[in-house]
């Protein structure tokens, strides 16, 4: 129940001057004009309107206040969002083409204007096709490569995925040996993209924060705990740090409860032989989690293959298979798509600043190079007009730019230098000063900021507020819905000087305008950065068919407003992160990142072992895995992974014992009278099938979401089963068999942690 506010603000103007007037005879009895005229009562009136206006204040909560009030939830509001996508460049040529970080693709808008696209991580690009996608189990070859055509769902190792089933890729052209063959997996459901990467890597980053000393916990614990970078450690041209949070959402997360083995044909003493990858040589980079979250796989063939005619498609390809070696899922994996040479972009573009030089200025120190990363000593009229200008190296005191293009000054000419930062303009030694940036909707991550002060250079950090900065500490905050930089008042934080050059070296985002459908059309684009980041770009540019990204780009959206921020920490407040009651147990199990669970149930006081008896201050939790089999049975990793995340939020006093269900095979007995039109063959199917529906874990039961826990088998309930069947007249005898016992007449009694699997029902039709 919400504290109801007290209304400060419940005396208006006249209110005021009325008990103005009222305390007259008090405090000045010989006072006794108080018509409007008399001077007194004018001040009155004065300062009653001071007063009102106090009062209003009082009354109101500011905005810097709600922001302080929302950062005590933790909830600040969040910057503009670049939209990402799966690229995928086609050759016509024979010849692999390789695209470095940085890389920028343009496209179309849903408003037909340009927009840019850069690569996030470096791509080989190689010829051919993925031509065909089969899997193989104990009943042969099922050809997917019609599926994939059609873009429908491809289910990787089947339905109900078993041990030893073996996923086939074939192209139509051998990979590139010792270079990384680049396969974007994506996959159906809400439960593998983004959010639930980035829910991974929260939860294992608080795991990792728990353990204070390695002896805290056990080698096993510590091993489902580990996870690794991209391993592609890339320094950003313009500063030299390395951008993490870019790389967070393609960061390596391993599945411990499923082992897959990759493989590829090869040639050996004319034989085809199925070689394993050498995974201390990382060969094959599996940032899929075993084929559970959208990613990218990256293979490095070490050696010559050999095509093969294989299974269900006739032309000879180059297979790599992917062998389902051990553990067990939660739910089988299911691609929406598969694409090759997948390249992840997202929608932003550095900033650059294009300087003129004022003519017959001659720059001192080495001339650089486009691409080449200098620090610059510049001055700068009031017209932004270089009139000084020196390049030096980097070193940690003078940060380097990345110099786009530099283009000399002559005695009659003016010159021009492209570097990869935007000029702010000069400080001007206030408090609170403010300098724009000129391309709104900054990517927040990729923001530095650098100052020139007296021909020394000064490095700014980027902090939420000032609370804990002193007059020493070079430090601003960004105002990302206004695109403004903020600085200090010089005692909570520096202040630069009057006349300090500011420079923001940056990447700029559409967001929610970079949100285009997949499908669209993408061309290399020409400009002096891409000309920089892309070896023979004339050469690589020819070499193109098409690009076009196979999946749509989402996640652009604008800076979060004040408005929508408290809305999302009322959701936070309202949100169940605390196991308190049953519900809440069950709730966060299903939430579990990483987990696909169809139902959980949990069942106070009750011990698996002893179900007879009181457990006090036990709960035991029933898990059933999101598996369409006869009997869906959570493996000992999921089990591991549910309880460790249920264990940091259970109550003192309160020990929950995750399980799984047991299965009593229940099988029907019956005589049906059919119609006398109706076929008998027909009938006795759609009976058996109806029962099977009815005793499934996953939707059957009474109300089809599934049959509930420990619930009892009632004869009258498969009696309206059967007689609900199409076809079926009256139900002449019927018997129910439960596992291990003879037929009966009554209902068939579960234990409380016990499901329902249907046996082979004998129906007879008459």
């Amino acid at each position: 129940m919400k504290v109801p506010l007290p209304n400060l603000d419940d005396r208006r103007w006249a209110d005021l001057v009325d008990e103005g007037r009222s305390l007259i005879p008090v405090y000045a009895p010989d006072w006794t004009d108080h018509n409007a005229h008399d001077p007194g009562i004018t001040l009155i009136e004065l300062f009653a309107w001071i007063a009102e206006m106090d009062v209003y204040q009082l009354n109101r909560i500011s905005d810097e206040e709600k922001l302080k009030f929302l950062a005590l939830v933790g909830i600040t509001p969040e910057p503009p969002q670049t939209a990402h996508t799966v690229l995928s460049p086609s050759l016509k040529g024979a010849v692999s083409r390789r695209f470095d970080r940085g890389a920028q693709f343009g496209c179309k808008d849903s408003f037909g204007e340009p927009i840019l696209f850069r690569l996030t991580h470096p791509v080989t690009a190689m010829p051919g096709q993925l031509a065909a996608v089969q899997f193989k189990d104990a009943k042969g070859f099922h050809d997917l490569t019609p599926r994939l055509r059609r873009g429908e769902p491809l289910g990787l190792f089947g339905d109900v995925p078993v041990i030893g089933t073996e996923l086939y890729l074939g192209f139509t052209l051998q990979p590139v040996l010792n270079e990384p063959l680049n396969l974007y997996f994506g996959f159906t459901g809400s439960r593998s993209g983004f959010d639930e990467r980035r829910r991974l890597l929260e939860e294992k980053k608080s795991l990792l924060s728990g353990c204070r000393h390695a002896a805290d916990c056990d080698k096993e614990d510590c091993r489902n705990k580990n996870y690794h970078g991209d391993h592609h450690h890339h320094h950003d041209h313009d500063h030299h740090h390395r951008d993490r949070e870019a790389q967070r959402p393609h960061q390596s997360l391993s599945l411990n409860r499923v082992r897959l083995t990759w493989e590829f044909a090869a040639k050996v003493n004319d034989k085809l032989v199925w070689k394993p990858f050498d995974g201390k040589l990382k060969q094959v980079r599996d940032f899929t989690r075993s084929f559970t979250l959208d990613g990218r796989v990256l293979i490095q063939v070490p050696a010559e293959m050999i095509s093969q005619s294989l299974g269900h498609v006739a032309p000879a390809l180059y297979y790599i298979r992917c062998r389902f070696e051990a553990g067990a899922y939660d739910a089988p994996p299911t691609a929406s798509n598969i694409v090759m040479n997948a390249a992840l972009a997202e929608q932003s573009a550095p900033v650059t600043e294009s300087l003129p030089i004022t003519s017959g200025v001659t720059a001192t120190g080495t001339a650089p190079n486009p691409g080449d990363i200098q620090a610059i000593e510049i001055d700068l009229d009031q017209t932004g007009f270089i009139t000084s200008l020196e390049f030096k190296a980097p070193t940690n005191e003078s940060p380097g730019f990345q110099i786009i293009e530099y283009k000399p000054a002559t005695n009659t000419a003016s010159g021009r230098l492209i570097i990869r930062a935007a000029w702010l303009g000069y400080a001007n030694g206030r408090p609170h000063q403010q300098a724009a940036l000129p391309i709104a909707e900054a990517q927040q991550k990729s923001l530095r900021l650098y100052s020139e002060e007296e021909g020394r250079w000064r490095i700014w950090t980027r902090v939420n507020d000032f609370i804990r900065s002193t007059r020493r500490d070079a430090r601003f905050e960004l105002d990302a819905a206004e695109a403004t930089i903020i600085f200090s008042d010089g005692e909570h934080g520096r202040v630069p000087p009057e006349g300090a050059k500011l420079f923001a070296v940056y990447r700029a985002t559409r967001a929610e305008h970079g949100n285009i459908a997949a499908g669209a059309d993408f061309n290399l684009s020409d400009s002096l950065l891409n000309r920089i980041i892309v070896p023979d770009f004339d050469a690589v540019s020819a070499d193109i068919t098409g690009i076009t990204n196979a999946v749509e780009a989402t996640g652009g959206t604008p800076a979060e407003t004040l408005d929508h921020a408290i809305g999302r920490a009322v959701e936070l407040m309202d949100s169940n992160w605390r196991a308190v009651t049953l519900r809440d147990c069950e709730e966060l199990a299903i939430k579990t990142p990483g987990a696909r669970i169809a139902r959980a149930t949990a069942r106070p006081a009750l011990h698996p072992g002893f179900p007879c008896f009181d457990a006090p201050g036990l709960i035991t939790l029933i898990v059933l895995p999101d598996m369409p089999s006869a009997r869906p049975m959570p493996g000992v990793g999921l089990l591991h992974d549910v309880e460790a995340y249920l264990r940091p939020r259970e109550i003192i006093g309160t020990r929950v014992e995750v399980v799984g269900p047991r299965y009593l095979e229940v099988t029907v007995a019956a005589a049906v009278k059919v119609l006398d039109k109706a076929s008998k063959t027909a009938v006795q199917r759609d009976v058996i099938a109806a029962l099977n529906r009815f005793f499934n874990p996953l939707n059957g039961g009474p109300d089809g979401t599934g049959w509930p826990f420990g619930r009892d088998v009632y004869r009258s309930e498969v009696l309206q089963v059967i007689d609900e069947v199409p076809g079926v007249d009256y139900v002449i005898s019927l018997e129910l068999f439960a596992d291990g016992c003879g037929p009966q007449c009554g209902n068939v009694c579960l234990g409380p942690t016990w499901l329902v699997a249907a046996g082979d029902h004998e129906i007879t039709v008459s």
